[in-house]
């Protein structure tokens, strides 16, 4: 919800406007208002002429707001207006109500409501309540229940805009069922204009996991709707797409693998319908709804490969510094300070970091420069510029092309040892004149084989005027390349591979405000322009909870966080219906900690240690995958090697004390007996120091005497976890897929009942 007195034009009552000044004045925030609303009669007016740009006069917009909130037990706290401005053309009404403990002060309930000051309609609401929605896991709301309640209450309070929004869910992928108690579901009800989308605007409502709603949010323009005489169909425009889309090959290095892969970058493609189409004549436009620009071929900053400044031995910080002079107008300055990094984290260089200072006391001004200790390379550059007064500035800039130039000839000056790699890309018909700002910046692409690099760029600032450069910098990262660019799909198959997922939808997208609008808006903060939305096509891609990309070489989908290969679509296990565990063996395939093996789910199927783990790992980190690791980490065990599907499940399991960290091997793909399944599980709740203590425990139990973990499987029993016949518990025996999974289910509702999260003990 957006907070009620972030805008220069609200001015916060009391609860009462015949309430004190100076108390109303006490809670609010310093950077609420304007100007603060003193106590004297002039302040008096300026309240109440506020109040009078609305409508509603605050005692109607509190019985409105009233009728959402149990107030019986509340105390208002807090009453503010805001009068119309560019960012919500309306007055608003907003109130606060809480009820804190008597003893601590905390609160344990609090609702904020904000009313239309003009129409007396709902614009935002907000509940909270602590451990409200910590139910048992087996009673959280699913998702279809929670989009009913939030169907019910736009509908019952706001009537008007339920009928001119439709649910959208193209963009949200399918929900995954929760892992834990205390979930939240957020629904968007898009704007309807003549059965068309305008995405801009509509209504926000998140609905907790007790089914009740916490969040609604309204965003709702006075808009022109641009109307065509007659637009271009639905058929014409995808065959318009197709024709202007252009699949690019990039290098791609996910964020989270972890391994030997960690630097190992991917060959694929990204979605290449990523702009739009006016829906009028069938013209590309780009994210700002500009006409988008026709891509040149990067233009690279050296055909060749530049000599380095230096080889051999590490420079000195006197030989730094000496190149640093050298290259730079250092002569008013004198060096304040040397540091050196012998790993530098943009790719484990040794790296000599210089700041200089000058030597005139009147006005200090600072430089910095950082130089490679092996290369001599320059990775970056920054001097204070003195203060121009507007009367001195030149009206004259800089040809751009000029600058670029410029650019280019400083890179294999400064860094000439990646100057071949460097490129500057320019949509050419996008450049046009030199903005309003006194400032220009020129960007660089890093290309390794005639395609863009996963890391590397450069990055100039020029003064407009001038063209003196105010900063530079650039960065490599440390990944390796082939020699030779792989043997790939080519781009009219990336093409055709993404539009089978893609769908088209025509939309109203608002158009950016004129240089006039802007202009006036400097100038007058309460000026409301009017805005206009424009008919388009777009493309929506298959929604995933995970950006993804087509791999190049083998044609996959691939997760662009983990880089491991995923199915858009995921297919039914053959094998389910009907079966005892269907639902829980759903949910651990849900996951990915099962795989179907010829399309079935082979529920028998002995699970494995590594599997085991992984689930229980992600149920642990709230649906999510478990960290990645460093490649610098050391294994523990010697059959997990960093690389391993498991490792890094395996190692955070070691680090929240899941595992035994002495043990010298895992064995992760031989099958996890029953006394092991009981121990993880006890550990995963954090009663393992409760299990040390074995003898305290009485079972019925007849064979688990000598068993190592008799502690845990005495808890993990009598919890009703592991299941058992109350004579027997067969500590050695193995666990089928159907098992583990009914085990993990109760595993979660155990969970969900404990008060709070885990205590997970290391060892």
């Amino acid at each position: 919800m957006k907070p009620w007195f972030v805008r220069s034009s609200s001015v916060l009552l009391t609860a009462s406007l015949l309430l004190p000044v100076a108390h109303a004045h006490a809670q609010m925030p310093s950077a609420s208002v304007s100007k603060a609303v003193s106590g004297s009669a002039q302040g008096s007016t300026t309240v109440l002429a506020v109040a009078s740009t609305a409508k509603l006069s605050k005692e109607a917009a509190l019985a409105i707001a009233s009728k959402l909130v149990p107030t019986s037990g509340l105390e208002l706290t807090n009453v503010s207006l805001r009068s119309s401005d560019s960012w919500r053309t309306f007055p608003e009404w907003s109130f606060s109500w809480s009820k804190k403990d008597a003893n601590t002060e905390e609160i344990k309930l609090s609702y904020s409501v904000n009313i239309h000051g003009n129409t007396g309609e709902l614009t935002n609401y907000s509940r909270y309540e602590p451990g409200a929605s910590n139910l048992p896991y087996a009673k959280r709301i699913s998702y279809e229940d929670a989009k009913t309640q939030a169907e019910r209450f736009l509908e019952k309070n706001n009537a008007d805009k339920a009928a001119q929004t439709r649910l959208y869910l193209r963009d949200m992928p399918a929900p995954k069922t929760p892992l834990n108690n205390d979930i939240s579901y957020t629904f968007r009800f898009v704007r309807s204009v003549d059965g068309v989308l305008f995405p801009d605007n509509g209504a926000d409502i998140t609905v907790n996991s007790a089914g009740t709603v916490t969040n609604y949010s309204l965003s709702w323009n006075d808009v022109k709707f641009e109307k065509s005489s007659d637009p271009i169909s639905k058929e014409e425009a995808g065959d318009k797409l197709l024709e202007l889309s252009g699949a690019s090959l990039y290098y791609l290095l996910p964020w989270e693998r972890a391994g030997a892969d960690r630097n190992k970058p991917i060959l694929g493609y990204m979605n290449p319908f990523t702009f739009y189409l006016d829906a009028t004549d069938g013209k590309a436009l780009n994210q700002s709804l500009a006409p988008r620009g026709d891509l040149n071929e990067p233009v690279a900053v050296s055909k060749k490969q530049l000599p380095a400044r230096h080889s051999g031995k590490a420079l000195s910080q006197d030989e730094a510094a000496k190149i640093a002079s050298q290259l730079f107008d250092l002569s008013k300055y004198e060096l304040r300070s040397a540091n050196y990094s012998e790993k530098d984290y943009q790719g484990n260089r040794s790296v000599w970091n210089l700041e200089y200072v000058e030597k005139s006391n009147s006005n200090t001004r600072y430089a910095y420069v950082s130089i490679d200790a092996v290369t001599g390379d320059v990775y970056s550059y920054n001097k204070d510029q003195p203060i121009v007064k507007e009367n001195e500035k030149s009206a004259k800039k800089q040809n751009p092309e000029n600058l670029k130039e410029k650019a280019m000839e400083t890179i294999r000056k400064w860094t000439p040892t990646t100057a071949n790699q460097l490129f500057l890309t320019d949509r050419s018909t996008e450049e046009g004149e030199l903005p309003d700002s006194d400032r220009y910046s020129i960007s660089f692409a890093r290309y390794v084989n005639g395609i863009a690099a996963a890391s590397g760029s450069a990055y100039f600032t020029f003064d407009a005027q001038s063209g003196e450069i105010l900063s530079y910098s650039t960065d490599f990262g440390n990944e390796t390349y082939p020699a030779e660019l792989p043997k790939h799909l080519s781009a009219e198959e990336a093409v055709e591979a993404w539009w089978k997922e893609s769908e088209i939808e025509a939309i109203y997208m608002m158009t950016p405000l004129s240089p006039e609008d802007k202009k006036k808006l400097q100038q007058q903060p309460s000026y409301i322009p009017q805005r206009t939305a424009k008919l388009v096509y777009r493309v929506t891609s298959t929604p995933m909870d995970q950006p993804y990309f087509f791999d190049a070489t083998t044609g996959d989908w691939r997760s662009l966080s983990s880089g491991k290969t995923i199915n858009l679509h995921r297919p039914a296990p053959d094998d389910l219906k009907g079966h005892p565990a269907e639902k829980e063996l759903l949910l651990m395939y849900e996951y990915d900690a099962l795989s179907l093996e010829d399309g079935k789910i082979m529920p028998q199927k002995q699970i494995t240690r590594g599997e085991m783990i992984e689930m229980l790992m992600i149920s642990l980190n709230q649906g999510r995958h478990y960290p990645m690791y460093a490649a610098e980490r050391k294994a523990t065990y010697s059959d997990v090697a960093n690389g391993s599907r498991y490792f890094s499940a395996v190692e955070a399991a070691v680090d929240r004390g899941l595992l035994d960290k002495n043990a010298s091997k895992l064995n992760p793909d031989e099958a996890i007996n029953r006394e092991e399944l009981a121990d993880m599980i006890v550990r995963a709740l954090g009663y393992n120091k409760l299990a040390d203590y074995s003898g305290m425990f009485q079972s019925q139990l007849t064979d688990i005497a000598n068993t190592k973990h008799r502690g845990s499987i005495v808890i993990a029993t009598t919890l009703g976890i592991v299941p058992t016949d109350k004579q027997k518990f067969q500590p050695q025996a193995i666990v089928s897929r159907a098992d583990a999974a009914i085990t993990f289910t109760r595993f979660l509702e155990k969970r969900g009942e404990q008060d709070t999260q885990p205590i997970l003990y290391r060892e």
